[in-house]
């Protein structure tokens, strides 16, 4: 893949982070007054998720930027003011110990939990950028095939910026590669790339032309079970490397290295 100036992309532009790669709790917090059992379902992290990124971050020899505790306690894919930074309850599921909490109470999280894996990952950023000339951040999710009465109907989302031609480009080269593996793959789905997120934030703190944020979404369904859960994560992994290996010229349709 080349950049904007022609020179190739290295791995090392390259940075992977997991936002909801768990779903732990600090212990001063308990279970947030939910059964047990709720703490291990997606309303509390996106299962799968952290193994799809370790095989991306392994695979490319990068490191990986995984966050320690639930989303629950505080959603690190989150703007420091949505509202549901803290949320009171997740996909239809109250959240007893989140509801009313105090104003010390938030910023203590904020400060404890929030800030410093946003600094960390934005330091990385700032480095690659400064030593590279420009970062690709690949931040790798999961969703629910079904949400109430929607199916969800793909093994795969690709998010991006449309209005970024550097993203839009990487974002058809990995949707075209994935489908080539047989997985049905569609760009902004689930969710729209530019609805509120982390790479979303990174946008408006790094210009276009040194920054790409790409999130890789995959459904909990690829992910059921450890031989099928090793096949989709080496299937990402793969492709992102066959993309990162291979020459585009940014603003083609066409697969890298070809013409339109």
């Amino acid at each position: 893949m080349v950049s904007k100036s022609g020179r190739p992309f290295r791995r090392g532009q390259l940075l992977v982070s997991c936002e909801h790669a768990s779903c732990q709790l600090p212990t001063r917090y308990g279970t947030l007054g939910l059964p047990r059992r709720a703490l291990t379902s997606h309303i509390a992290w996106d299962p799968g998720a952290r193994e799809v990124a370790v095989y991306c971050a392994r695979r490319l020899k990068r490191p990986l930027h995984a966050g320690r505790y639930s989303r629950l306690l505080i959603d690190l894919n989150r703007s420091p003011h949505h509202p549901k930074l803290i949320p009171k309850e997740s996909f239809g599921v109250r959240v007893p110990y989140n509801i009313g909490i105090s104003r010390d109470e938030r910023r203590a999280r904020i400060r404890r939990y929030y800030e410093p894996y946003r600094r960390r990952v934005l330091r990385e950023i700032e480095h690659v950028i400064g030593r590279h000339g420009s970062c690709v951040h690949l931040s790798v999710h999961s969703f629910t095939p079904r949400l109430g009465r929607q199916l969800r109907r793909a093994d795969i989302g690709i998010l991006y910026d449309p209005r970024r031609p550097l993203e839009s480009t990487l974002a058809r080269c990995l949707t075209q590669d994935l489908k080539e593996r047989g997985y049905h793959t569609r760009r902004n789905y689930p969710y729209r790339g530019t609805s509120d997120g982390f790479t979303t934030f990174c946008r408006r703190v790094f210009p276009a032309s040194v920054y790409l944020g790409i999130e890789i979404e995959v459904s909990q369904a690829r992910l059921q079970g450890s031989s099928q859960l090793a096949r989709t994560a080496q299937a990402v992994a793969d492709c992102v490397d066959t993309v990162f290996r291979e020459t585009y010229r940014p603003g083609l349709a066409g697969r890298p290295g070809t013409a339109s």
